[in-house]
Order: C-alpha cells, then structure tokens, then sequence
C-alpha cells in the first residue's frame, strides 16, 4: 500500500481542476463578450498539415476579424482540425503558430465565401532558404500538459559541449537528466532501464540493461525531448517517465548538409590526430509532392591519449559508424506510409582504459544496433485517424580480453588481461495500432485517442570468464602485479600474504529467455473552455514473466489565466509500473563465482570474517582456503511489478522583455523494486530477486528562458533533487561487492545542480564583422561513491553516500561565424571546452583501506581542451 497520501494528493488534484472550471463551452474562442448572432452566421474549417502532409496537432490558430473585433482562437485536434462557429461574413486574417515549425499567415481569408482553409506549416530548420518565413514567437503552449523538457535540433547544434558529434552527451542540459560516472543519462532519478526510450514512435529501449546506445547522427533529429511526469496514459513501462528523439524527413527540396568534414589535431603528448568526426545528410523528394528520403551519414574515429599512461601504451582507437534511412510516401491525401532503418556499428579495442587500467588489462568491444520500423497512417473522412505500425530492434554487444593471464586487481591499478569474455543479443518485436476519434462535443471538446501495442522481447548470451586476484600488498611501481599463486586444481596457495582475495568463475554457457508484453490504453483531452484542459486516462499492461494484469490510471490538466496565454498551471498524478527487465531475470543464468578472502598474513577468513590460522602460526599442516559461493536465483511466482505513484505541479509565467518563467515541483515514491537481496540480511553468497525496493525522488525546478532575433536564446536552470533508495546495490557475479542491501543515494544524486546554456550576437570585430558566441555550463554536487575494501566488503563506518566526487563545474565557450562562400552557406566554429581548465574528476577506484587510505582515489578528466566545428549548410 503507498498510504493515506496517495488519497490525499488525488483529491488535491481534483480540487484544483475544479477551482477552475468555468461555465462549460463547446466553443474555444476568446472569452470576450459576444456580440448578437448574424443572421447568417458561418463556420470555418481550419487543417493543419507539415510539408509532408502529416496533420499537426495542438497547432495554435488564431482569427483576427476586422477590427474592433477581438480575435477567436482555437486549437487543432490529432488529425490537424480545429473549427470556427457563429463567423460573420467578411475579410480575415488567420495566423497558425506551432513550436519548431514557421509561422503561416493568410491575410484575405473570405469567411462567408470560403468554408475550408488548409494551412501548411513548414519545419524550422538549420539551412534556411531565402524565402518569407516568419518564426513562432516563444510562446507558452497552453495545450502542452506534460512536464516536457525538450532541446530542438537546432539546439543540439548550437550548444557547445564535449563530443558535439553526439547527442548523448547534450542530454544533461535539460532539467532533471543527471548522467552517471559512465555517461549513461538518468532521468527524474531513475535507473536506465526505467526510462522508455521512443524513436519516432516506437519502443527502442534496450531490453536488458535499457543502456541509451541507440546513436544517430546529430542533423539527423528535428527534437529531444524528456517526459517525467505528467505522461499521457499512451507511455508505459516506465516510472523514468519516457525520452523521445524524433528525427526529420525530406521535402520537395534537395538538400546536402555535412559537418565536421575535416579531422582535428590535438596536443596530448605532442602533436596528434584528435578525432575525425565527419557527418553527411542528404534528403528531398523521390517523387515531387508524395514521396521523400531521408539518409544521414555519421562516422566517427577517435584517438583517446591517457596522460597518466607510459608513451607507446597510452592509446586508444575507437570508431563508430552509423546510418539512418528513411522513406515516406504519401500513397493518397489520406493514406501517408513511413520506413526507416538505422544500423550502428561501434569498435573500442580497448574499451573502458584510463589512468588505472592499461590497455593490456581492457577487452574489445564491438557493439552493433538495428533498428527497422513500418507506419501507415489513414485519415477517415469523418475526421479519425488510424495509425499502425511494425518495429524490430536488436542490439549486439561482443567483449574479447586481449589474452587470458588472469586478471589482478590492486588498491591502485589493474593487471593482467580483462577476466569477461561476453557474446550477447536482444531483440524486439513490436506491434503498434493507435486510433483517434474525431472530436466529440460535451461540455466542451473532447479528442479521445485508444491504442494498444504487443512486444517479443528475447535475449541471449554465453560468458566465459578468467579468475580475478585481488591483491592487498600493491607492488613497487617498477615491477608488473603478480596474480594470486595456485596449485595443479586451480585453488590459491595458502598462506599467501599478497592475496586478499581469489574469485574463480564457473558456468554462463549459452543461455535464451523471452518475455511477451501486451497493453493497451485510452486518453480523453478534454477542452473544458478556453482555459481549462484536463486529461484523463487509463492504461493497461500484463507481461508474461509477471503475469498480473496491471491498471494504471492517470488524471493531468492545464489552467491558463489570461486570454493571452501568459501564465499557466499545471499539475498531474498517476500510477506507473516498470517493464520487467530481462537483464535482472536473466542474472540467474549468468554464472557462479566463487571467492576466496584472505587476512593480512594470508591465511583463509571464514564467511563471518573470522580468520583461520597458518600452519606457520600453529604448527600445524596449512588449512585448505574456504569457498564463499555466490548464486542468483529468481522464482518467479513470487515476483510483483514495482509500482510509482508520480504527481507534480508547474507554474508558467511570461515576464517581461519575453523572458519566460517556470517552477515545477515532482515527487515520485516507489514500492516492489526489483532488486537481489540475500535472504533475512545473512551475507552468504546467496542472492535473490525480490519486490522490496523503495525508491524516491523529488526536484523543484526553477528557470529561465530567453529567445530574441531568429536563432538566438538564452536558458539557465536550478534543480534541488533527492534520489534515493532502501537498496542501492545492483548485485551481480560481476560486481565483487558482498553485503546485505543498505540504504543510499543513487549513484546519480545531485542534490544540487545548475545547467544553462546560449547563443548570444557578439560585438562586432575587425574583419571577420558579425560573430556569434555560444557557451554551455553545468555545476553540481559530486555523484556519490559507493567504496569497499579491497575485500569488497563494505565498511561500517562508511555506508553508502559517505563518498562523493569533488563538485563539478565546467564551462564551454565557442565563437561562430556564419559566411557566404562560393554561392553557399558555411558556418565556422572554434572555442573551449571547460575553458577554465577546472580539474574535475570522471573516475574513481571506489577502493578504501583503512586507515591508511581512508577516502577512494579519484582521476581528473583532461581538462581545458580545444575545440572546432565546420558545417556545409547548403546553397543559395
């Protein structure tokens, strides 16, 4: 049970939707007083469509009739449609406006002679051709209720930040996605596996460790965007709330961007090729008017140099290649189909090196990704629109040691060669319907949207894993570590003063699981008046490793207090459940370890730690080493879906000078996590999967935005987060930590954190005249550390949360100059990365031992680094 609370905050809600509710209204005009009926009064029919003929919905229409009237508003349903009633004959002017696209403006519509407009609303785009757009003036969008963070492809450009090349890396500017000490992004405090991933409408998040490794090319998205509370009752299978990257399609245009095109050298060590990052983009039309392509090309090679590594052992080559296709044709007005495909390729020979691992003691890593969907879409005459699709995912994943000597851990560095061998696949299946009705009139307007979709889930995988000595003496810096000695059977010798610890591995031969998932859903958006939007929804879920139906009901609204639409209140709740995750399920089929502990003169140490004396202690022949086992176990008839109630509220508020405001407050509490635990507490090696996590997150958001002149912006944000959990551990046979479950933050707890980024005119300089200056930056509190001892036990006195990484600051500077050359755009970028060169550290060896080294041992990253950027925008 999640308590009284859960009561509490659901009549909280309702109660604000009832203080505003108006007097109920079919029509969603302004709330001006109307004048007398005509005696003819007429009606206008507005569609709203992209240049690819897809409908675009809660586009803001407004019709000005001639003065002194005040100006009607509505805005467009699912299928592109919004109406006027009760018109009086006569000339007007209609203005559609929508985020992310131009603005169109027709200024003689004939009300009374015309009864039909249809309006296309062209994308904003990077290259802009020379023609008469008119950008959406910033604006708050009284139809968006969710809590949307969101950064356009524009943005994504503009922002400068390390790995430009890389979407990934620019995640962390939006409020409340966090990374982790390896660069994989947390939203709203939740692990990776509990944020739906959504390409272009479709589920491709991974289905085993839900790991962001889906990477296309940075001009190929029209928009990122994060969801974490306030979800329609649509998305599932997540408490994270639900990432969406949205790519472009091709119009009747040819287009051909490319970036990056030219490598960049690096000083590190010397004179060095840095990295090469080319990316190429070609799009237009295959058929004018019905049928476009859409390629984006993106290659990456880099060249990693550890400072702190001896000359010759210091680098690391990786390269990346990536390919995203898309068809779409438009076989009738009605009838729009949609393809694509994207395939990844990535190879590090060396993956995870760093100051404390040398390359010999790393594995290669190839990963692949293939992504492939299907959509047709049909429009009803009566205004519905029916939309199905198929998708298939797999993602492949290959780590090979660079020999088999076993692999030596000391307090300080690593040796020998990497102990996982690993051969793994997971795929996806997916079947999609979604059907929106036309509007229904009832005390308002309602669009009431259903859907259901029906996933395969299957993984398989085979490991083959090396011992690992773990050494409690560290070497002299001249001499290699040596590995635990061990007799003709494979055991550590005893006594043995250097050894502290001894992991030997059995099983994780060739293993497949599966899981099928169904759901299904129903949304109303209910347009009360003018002012007043409420959603409602219900959703359904069943998977069959759970096998318990599972209702989530959600309840979300808008209130805006002006006609203009300058401030705005929203607020939600609802219930989600977390997809079971097949990595967790398949860990019982991983393998075994079995560890051996040692104390400071060799000699074995029982499980409860109590040491057994040498035979040079005692006289008496050497006592064998004692085996600590360690198993997974899953039953899975005891197992629940982990549950989340989410609620949150957010005010909007226009300011002046177009400055524009916003507070958001979300809290989420979590119960029946999935989580290994030993049983009663005992640590004994014996781990198993069960429902008694309990998590909780809550952010308070405080920003500010600023756009001006075209493409120019200014954003800054500050977040106050806690995230955490009754079980911090991810147990696993690869992770050498023994302990029961303790409470802790989530590896990724920024209680404090400020983000902002901009691209600002700079003043004009000698020659080179207009510049463009574009800077990002981050603060926060260091992510925690969750130390053991060399033993890989914690200790007491320093519980989970103890350790933290020093604070995070980095700012990144650039200057832009946009030039016309050879009849073609070109846009010229050079600056800094963390320009104030401030040492933050990235690693740790998360290794204590008291009292000698009471804290772990933290890296800092490279520091102040140059940067560039050339981009090929197009022709005249």
């Amino acid at each position: 049970m999640l308590g009284p609370s859960v009561t509490v905050k659901w009549l909280l809600v309702f109660a604000l939707e009832a203080f505003c509710v108006m007097p109920s209204t079919a029509q969603t005009v302004s709330s001006s007083p109307s004048s007398p009926h005509p005696a003819a009064a007429q009606k206008l029919a507005v569609t709203v469509i992209d240049e690819n003929g897809l409908a675009v919905n809660s586009a803001r229409v407004q019709l000005q009739p001639p003065p002194p009237a005040l100006p009607l508003r509505c805005s467009t349903d699912f299928a592109g449609h919004c109406e006027f009633t009760d018109l009086s004959p006569g000339n007007c002017e209609l203005r559609v406006e929508k985020a992310g696209f131009y603005a169109a403006v027709q200024s003689d519509v004939q009300v009374g002679f015309t009864s039909n407009v249809d309006v296309t609303l062209s994308h904003q785009r990077e290259a802009r051709e020379v023609v008469n757009v008119v950008e959406s003036p910033p604006a708050i969008d009284p139809a968006q209720i969710p809590a949307k963070e969101e950064l356009s492809g524009e943005e994504l450009l503009d922002i400068p930040y390390p790995g430009p090349h890389d979407y990934r890396n620019a995640l962390i500017f939006m409020p409340g996605v966090t990374p982790d000490a390896y660069g994989q992004a947390h939203v709203a405090g939740a692990e990776t596996y509990q944020t739906l991933l959504v390409l272009d409408g479709f589920n491709v998040t991974q289905p085993t460790s839900g790991a962001l490794v889906v990477q296309t090319s940075i001009d190929s998205f029209r928009s990122v965007a994060v969801t974490p509370s306030r979800e329609p009752a649509e998305f599932g299978k997540g408490s994270g709330g639900v990432m969406a990257l949205n790519t472009r399609m091709g119009n009747d245009h040819f287009r051909f961007l490319a970036t990056d095109f030219i490598p960049a050298p690096q000083d590190v060590k010397g004179i060095s090729l840095a990295n090469w990052t080319p990316i190429y983009t070609m799009s237009g039309p295959i058929r004018k008017g019905d049928t476009w392509f859409f390629d984006a090309l993106d290659g990456e090679y880099d060249n990693y140099i550890t400072k702190q590594l001896p000359t010759g052992s210091d680098f690391d080559h990786v390269w990346r290649i990536d390919n995203l296709v898309k068809l779409q044709s438009n076989l009738t007005t009605r009838n729009i189909v949609t393809a694509s495909f994207l395939s990844d390729y990535f190879h590090d020979p060396n993956a995870g090196m760093w100051a404390l691992m040398p390359p010999q003691t790393t594995p290669g890593e190839v990963e692949t990704a293939y992504l492939g969907s299907l959509k047709d879409q049909y429009y009803f005459r009566g205004g519905a629109l029916l939309e199905t699709g198929i998708g298939g995912d797999q993602y492949n994943l290959t780590l090979t040691p660079h020999g088999d000597a076993g692999y030596i851990q000391t307090i300080l560095a690593t040796g020998g060669n990497y102990y996982l061998h690993e051969d793994s696949s997971a795929r996806r299946l997916q079947a999609l319907a979604n059907l929106y009705l036309p509007p229904r009139q009832w005390h308002g307007r309602h669009d009431i949207k259903l859907g259901t979709d029906l996933d395969r889930l299957n993984y398989d995988a085979q490991f083959l894993r090396q011992p690992i000595s773990f050494l409690q003496v560290e070497p002299p810096p001249e001499q290699s570590p040596e590995p635990c000695p061990v007799n003709a059977n494979g055991l550590p010798i005893v006594p043995e003063p250097t050894c502290a610890r001894y992991s030997i591995f059995s099983s994780g031969n060739y293993s497949t699981i599966y899981n099928n998932e169904a759901s299904a859903y129903a949304e109303d958006r209910w347009l009360i008046t003018n002012r007043l939007l409420i959603e409602p929804g219900v959703r359904f879920d069943w998977d069959e490793i759970v096998r318990t139906p599972l209702f989530s009901p959600r309840l979300a609204g808008t209130y805006i207090f002006d006609d203009e639409s300058n401030t705005k209140l929203s607020a939600g709740i609802g219930i989600n459940y977390d997809a079971t995750s097949l990595g967790l399920i398949h860990q019982a089929q991983d393998g075994q370890r079995v560890d051996y502990f040692f104390d400071s003169n060799g000699c074995p140490l029982e499980a409860d730690g109590t040491s057994v004396k040498c035979a040079h202690l005692r006289g008496a022949p050497e006592p064998a080493p004692i085996p600590l086992p360690t198993n997974f176990v899953v039953d899975r008839n005891t197992l629940a879906a982990p549950r989340y109630l989410n609620w949150s509220i957010a005010l909007e508020k226009k300011l002046p000078q177009a400055i524009f405001l916003k507070l958001e407050f979300i809290e989420k509490r979590g119960v029946h996590g999935f989580a290994y635990n030993a049983l009663n507490g005992a640590v004994d090696g014996n781990f198993f999967l069960e429902n008694q996590r309990d998590d909780r997150y809550y952010a308070f958001t405080v920003s500010l935005r600023h756009r001006f002149r075209q493409r120019y912006e200014i954003f800054g944000a500050y977040t106050r987060s806690r995230a955490r959990t009754n079980q911090v551990f991810d147990f696993s046979v690869d992770l050498p930590v023994l302990s029961q479950q303790l409470p802790g933050p989530f590896p990724w707890d920024t209680p404090n954190r400020f983000v902002g980024y901009g691209v600002v005119p700079f003043f004009k300089l000698p020659i080179v005249h207009k510049v463009d200056m574009v800077y990002s930056a981050e603060a926060r509190t260091g992510l925690p550390v969750n130390a053991t001892l060399e033993t890989g036990e914690i200790y007491a006195p320093d519980p989970p949360g103890t350790f933290r990484f020093p604070t995070y600051y980095t700012v990144n500077l650039e200057f832009e100059k946009r030039i016309h050359l050879f009849r073609r755009y070109w846009a010229v970028r050079a600056g800094f990365d963390n320009i104030t060169n401030h040492p933050d550290p990235v690693l740790s060896n998360g290794i204590i031992n008291p009292p000698t080294q009471p804290a772990p041992i933290f890296i800092d990253g490279n520091g102040r680094a140059l940067d560039g950027r050339i981009q090929y925008l197009g022709k005249e």
